[in-house]
């Protein structure tokens, strides 16, 4: 795991090797071409507790309907966080503490 705390763009984060949490990753990546509310990445977020404990309160209030590309990516991001949450947590950690998220 990335063990570094240079501040960097999450640019140069996600360019580096992700052996981790590739498909959180992957969500992450989807997620960027989503508006606010129908981001699968934010549903994860909440789904996982991640933006409660961070920021008190869920990314998404009211989502819109997710596609099945959303969807996809969302089961994927959700079964390796279910099959190792610390390693997951860790890698969103770092990603949300860098330069342009």
């Amino acid at each position: 795991m990335d063990t570094d705390t240079t501040t960097r763009s999450v640019w140069e984060f996600l360019e580096q090797p992700n052996t981790h949490a590739p498909q959180t990753q992957a969500l992450y990546e989807w997620g960027l071409n989503c508006n606010h509310n129908a981001n699968p990445f934010l549903v994860f977020l909440d789904l996982t507790g991640w933006s409660e404990d961070n920021y008190g309160e869920r990314m998404i209030t009211n989502p819109a309907s997710l596609g099945y590309m959303e969807l996809d990516y969302l089961a994927d991001a959700l079964r390796e966080y279910a099959n190792n949450p610390h390693q997951v947590t860790a890698w969103v950690d770092t990603l949300m503490s860098c330069e342009g998220v």
